[in-house]
């Protein structure tokens, strides 16, 4: 995974690097003369008509041509990325391949790779296979669904959920100097709750659950726990968490707490 130079100022999780996988059958496609231009690109916090480039590769640049390597049976394409802040992301982004003679797709001969790391050396990884829609006008690929968590412990994850009922231990963590809650179950890293601070507001963006996690509820005990810590901030606060809107939907009591929320 290549990693970028360049790091933000502010603190919290970055978009560090990228790579495009291509399955042997779609080789011809990058290396056969015809044009490949790929992109991920996304609106901004506050400023949601405009599309910030994220990632991208065209076999049009010769520099990149010659950084593509193979790796286990797929040829390996880093993308070019900027380090932008995952709290500045909106909870989807648009994925699109396009080539001079259109592209028959395969399901999972391309895969797409982001990485994202914060200054604490924590990171993240979003990793899908691209389905049709991104060889068309697009893929609008949700971002939080498909984050990992690097480092979380799956198989120990995986032996709390066949072992006989036992009340885990639900912990929140809060890591205010980047910008998220973490939630620890028996000690693992299980998920995240992302948000940003400017001036006196809070705008909660992204919750993401590892994906061995998912289906025990611990999403709403994350959120509920950050809310009720953000309640004794004086801040206001925004919500653009599809999450958190469900959460507090089902528990109206934190209402108050979120100012109106604004389209991402």
């Amino acid at each position: 995974m290549t990693d970028q130079v360049l790091r933000p100022d502010g603190t919290g999780f970055y978009l560090a690097g990228g790579e495009l996988l291509v399955a042997s059958a779609a080789e011809q496609t990058v290396t056969g003369g015809r044009q490949v231009d790929f992109s991920v690109t996304a609106g901004l916090f506050g400023n949601a008509h405009m599309d910030l480039m994220l990632a991208s590769w065209s076999n049009a640049q010769t520099d990149n041509l010659g950084s593509v390597r193979s790796e286990d049976g797929r040829l390996v394409l880093p993308l070019r990325t900027q380090p932008v802040m995952l709290n500045s992301l909106p909870s989807e982004g648009r994925v699109q391949l396009r080539t001079a003679g259109g592209l028959h797709n395969i399901e999972g001969d391309w895969q797409l790779v982001l990485q994202f790391r914060n200054h604490a050396g924590s990171s993240l990884t979003w990793h899908a296979s691209l389905p049709a829609e991104a060889f068309g006008t697009g893929w609008l690929a949700p971002l939080a669904d498909l984050l990992t968590i690097d480092g979380a412990d799956s198989a120990a994850a995986g032996d709390a959920a066949t072992s006989t009922p036992a009340s885990p231990a639900v912990t929140v963590v809060h890591h205010a100097d980047d910008g998220y809650y973490e939630l620890l179950v028996d000690g693992q890293q299980a998920g995240l709750l992302v948000y940003h601070v400017v001036g006196s507001h809070l705008s909660i963006t992204h919750t993401v659950i590892e994906q061995t996690y998912r289906g025990r509820g611990l999403s709403w005990a994350l959120v509920g726990r950050a809310l009720d810590d953000i309640r004794t901030r004086s801040v206001t606060v925004s919500n653009y968490c599809p999450v958190v809107s469900r959460f507090v939907e089902k528990n109206p009591d934190y209402r108050d707490l979120l100012s109106m929320p604004r389209p991402a």
